[in-house]
């Protein structure tokens, strides 16, 4: 066991679960592209409902100093937890009426069940259980796909159906995590008393309120061209489009897990740009995503489209590498405000692209859309990064 932990890097162990992901959608070309737009747009709701109304949970926990959780106490962060789940019904409630495509059941259900595991997740990357995260997140990635494929074997081409397996598996992975997360609690017995006070308790209010703007523009900016391209170009181009930003995230695996780590460090001396290693990583991922697509458009007619919005996402997929590890040493350097000032800039310039390219082109505007949008965040990361690194230079001569 200790062996294969040894073989098995976080960062793998993450890749293996995107890798699993992304064989699922692989395994869904075999639906009609109308019903993995169905698929797409249940996914979509659930995504942009669990980050939009999820409070940041997640963020929130993992950018807390040392010692936080202990200070605050369980109710108080089952209390975040507790109002960030019907924020998040609420939210998906809306994006899958807002996308005139899904399920309500299945857009809500799997929020809220993506809340709860970002939620543990955090908590477990605070106490370093990286392993047994991204593990969880892999192998819920396997169960999907085996779910998937029992589908087929049965000839079941339905994307309400696979809609349900989706919904169920994004249960059974934050029921295992938060276990696992109840059982490393109960052996930090006995708990130490709370010493947080009521101005300490306001000053999470505010962080968490500044955080969450910022983290619901990114979702916004990310995820809202999904939403729109099924409103405006109906299930069908959505399926497609769809297809190939999953694709291209495979490229986002190592700034990920980078940036997960830069906010997970206690020790800001020890933060490094990792920038140039997240463009070396997602390069020659994000070629073979748009080759990947190019060969599913040959074999699969619905989706000979997928490549080009594949090819035009690409520029965008390198700038979200570079700036989503930018964003997270400006988090630990900066605080909540100046990643929300970025990400709020961000989604102002996405949402007039996309109001204007995809009602005109679809599913084209939508990908070119994006990838002018996180250029424009990457750029805006990178400037409040270098004035903050001026800021703190000058403080500390």
């Amino acid at each position: 066991m200790l062996g294969i932990r040894r073989r098995l890097s976080p960062e793998r162990l993450y890749i293996a679960a995107l890798g699993m992901t992304g064989f699922a959608a692989v395994v869904s070309v075999a639906l009609p592209a109308t019903e993995r737009g169905e698929l797409a747009a249940n996914m979509v709701a659930a995504t942009m409902g669990a980050a939009i109304g999820g409070f940041s949970t997640d963020t929130f926990l993992l950018s807390r100093p040392a010692g936080w959780i202990m200070s605050r106490g369980r109710s108080w962060i089952l209390g975040i937890l507790g109002v960030s789940l019907g924020l998040t019904a609420a939210a998906a409630a809306a994006m899958t009426a807002l996308a005139g495509i899904g399920s309500f059941t299945v857009g809500i259900g799997a929020a809220c069940a993506l809340t709860v595991f970002n939620t543990a997740a955090a908590l477990g990357l605070r106490l370093k259980k990286f392993w047994l995260v991204y593990a969880t997140r892999a192998a819920g990635g396997g169960v999907l796909m085996a779910g998937y494929a029992i589908l087929l074997v049965g000839d079941e081409r339905d994307g309400g159906h696979w809609s349900l397996v989706w919904l169920l598996v994004q249960v059974a992975a934050a029921a295992v995590l938060a276990g696992a997360v109840l059982v490393w609690a109960q052996r930090l017995r006995p708990f130490p008393a709370v010493t947080a006070r009521l101005p300490e308790y306001r000053a999470d209010l505010v962080a968490v309120g500044q955080l969450h703007v910022g983290v619901s523009a990114q979702m916004v900016t990310y995820r809202l061209s999904q939403v729109l391209v099924a409103r405006f170009a109906g299930a069908g181009p959505l399926g497609v489009y769809a297809l190939a930003v999953a694709a291209l995230e495979f490229a986002q695996a190592g700034a990920v897990v980078r940036s997960q780590r830069i906010l997970a460090e206690r020790d800001p001396d020890a933060i490094q740009d990792q920038s140039r290693a997240a463009v070396r990583a997602a390069f020659p991922v994000a070629c073979l995503a748009v080759i990947g697509l190019a060969v599913v458009g040959l074999l699969v007619p619905d989706y000979r489209d997928a490549w080009i919005f594949g090819l035009l996402l690409l520029p965008g997929t390198l700038a979200l590498a570079v700036g989503k590890t930018w964003s997270a040493m400006l988090l630990k350097q900066s605080g909540e405000r100046a990643t929300t000032a970025v990400a709020l800039v961000t989604m102002s310039v996405s949402v007039v692209l996309y109001l204007l390219l995809i009602p005109w082109i679809g599913a084209t505007g939508a990908a070119t859309a994006s990838s002018l949008a996180y250029g424009v965040y990457t750029f805006r990361t990178w400037q409040r990064l270098r004035r903050s690194s001026h800021l703190l230079l000058n403080r500390v001569a």
